[in-house]
């Protein structure tokens, strides 16, 4: 783009964008994004699952949409910094803290829950109801306006918006965003001090997370001995696997397992086996052993369907303790990696070779980063986030293929990656890594 001409071009794409989303959205008889509830939202492409079943050519014109609105996000971010200037973009941008306090607020007084879903409510009335103080609550929610989070039909009112609807109809969702600002926020906010105080710091107990909340415990081990806040994270985090590139179904359908015949599967650190219990639906050759402390497990067993008994069991064990079973044919490790810094993950790893066979594997589902400038903006700064997600909460981090390589190379000179892989719209979440014992 030319000087000149950068703002004229960023309106196009948006009009581009927004007149592919608008034919999708008709041709596809979805509904049109909107800032206010409808009786159903199901078919949009703004965050929601498309729950119709599709064929080759409805994919390709959600995924060519799913690119419009990427697409159209960007460009409208960047023609928002370019007119507002250098000087005002970095004021705004030094007080979005504000935003996630005013979420926190929401949060904490169940607010989003004490609004009907039909109706508007009254300041006052909702004061009583959350008891929250009336003139602060005014305050924060008039900030959320802003942001289209509830909004005001008339004076003295609020009502839900389609933002504020989904805190109560996805309470998976706001268990996500609890966690986001009640732990992951207060971390953050002390990421300089532990930068300060642990400059070269590998120590999950050394985090912005331990400075923030006082204790020597990683993250885990914290949240063990509070039972809300555990809750919540659990919770939170089995929201985010019912869809996107997080989701049980992007591994069920990103790895060829049916290609692993009649194999036994060790899945380290599964919490209550819900991943497994979906691969064990979709794949009946398969059987699988949850591993992970004894509360996970404990949830795990009571909530295992009769008819899995024969092909999923549980066990406790503890990651970072020598593996108890022998010559297992595939280990499955989800979201355990990015959790722990280098050592760590190392040892971790470590642990699992000498369960290992010749023809064994170690399958790996974490982010993997590609090469810079290769993911969409919006997606860069998604993985950007989780990144530093990482960082104030456990001194961990996302990681590149070459990352994962030299892990593997770490924890045994033999294991190496077959190969990344990809699929979905999200590039650096749909990745799954395959890992094999190579001949010296």
């Amino acid at each position: 783009m030319s000087d000149s001409t950068v703002l004229l071009e960023l309106a196009a794409t948006i009009s581009n964008a927004a007149l592919a989303i608008t034919r999708h959205t008709l041709e596809s008889s979805a509904p049109a994004p909107s800032f206010f509830p409808r009786s159903s939202t199901k078919g949009t492409i703004n965050g929601n699952v498309v729950t119709h079943k599709q064929d080759s050519k409805s994919e390709l014109a959600e995924k060519e949409a799913l690119n419009a609105a990427a697409s159209l996000i960007q460009a409208s971010t960047d023609l928002q910094i370019l007119v507002s200037g250098p000087e005002n973009y970095l004021k705004s941008l030094s007080y979005g803290y504000h935003d996630i306090t005013a979420l926190a607020v929401v949060v904490e007084f169940n607010l989003a829950q004490h609004v009907p879903l039909d109706t508007p409510i009254s300041f006052k009335e909702l004061s009583l109801q959350s008891g929250c103080s009336l003139g602060r609550l005014e305050r924060v929610l008039r900030l959320l306006f802003v942001r289209r989070i509830f909004y005001e039909p008339r004076p003295g009112y609020i009502a839900h918006t389609t933002a504020s609807q989904r805190m109560v109809t996805n309470p998976e969702l706001t268990a996500f965003l609890g966690h986001c600002t009640h732990e992951a926020f207060p971390a953050a906010s002390r990421l300089v001090d532990s930068l300060r105080r642990y400059p070269d710091t590998e120590e999950p107990s050394q985090a912005g997370f331990n400075i923030a909340f006082g204790t020597e415990d990683p993250l885990f081990t914290f949240l063990s001995k509070h039972p809300a806040r555990f809750d919540r994270f659990n919770q939170g985090m089995a929201g985010l696997s019912k869809s996107g590139g997080r989701s049980v179904q992007q591994v069920v359908q990103g790895f060829p397992w049916e290609s692993l015949g009649k194999a036994t599967v060790v899945d380290v650190g599964g919490g209550n086996g819900h991943v497994s219990l979906a691969l064990a639906e979709a794949y009946p050759k398969l059987c699988f052993v949850v591993q992970d402390l004894e509360a996970a497990i404990a949830s795990g067993i009571g909530s295992l369907p009769s008819t899995l008994q024969d092909r999923v069991q549980f066990e406790v064990h503890d990651m970072f303790e020598p593996q108890t079973r022998k010559g297992i044919d595939v280990f499955y490790l989800r979201h355990i990696l990015h959790d722990w810094p280098d050592d760590y993950a190392v040892r971790i790893l470590k642990n699992l070779v000498p369960a290992l066979k010749s023809d064994s594997r170690i399958i790996i589902s974490d982010s993997v980063i590609p090469p810079p400038e290769e993911l969409h903006g919006l997606h860069e700064k998604f993985v950007r986030y989780l990144d530093m997600q990482m960082m104030v909460l456990h001194n961990a981090r996302e990681r590149t293929e070459d990352d994962f390589a030299e892990l593997l190379e770490r924890a045994d000179p033999r294991l190496k990656i077959r190969k990344v892989w990809s699929k979905g719209h999200d590039a650096a979440a749909g990745t799954i890594v395959e890992a094999v014992l190579e001949s010296p």
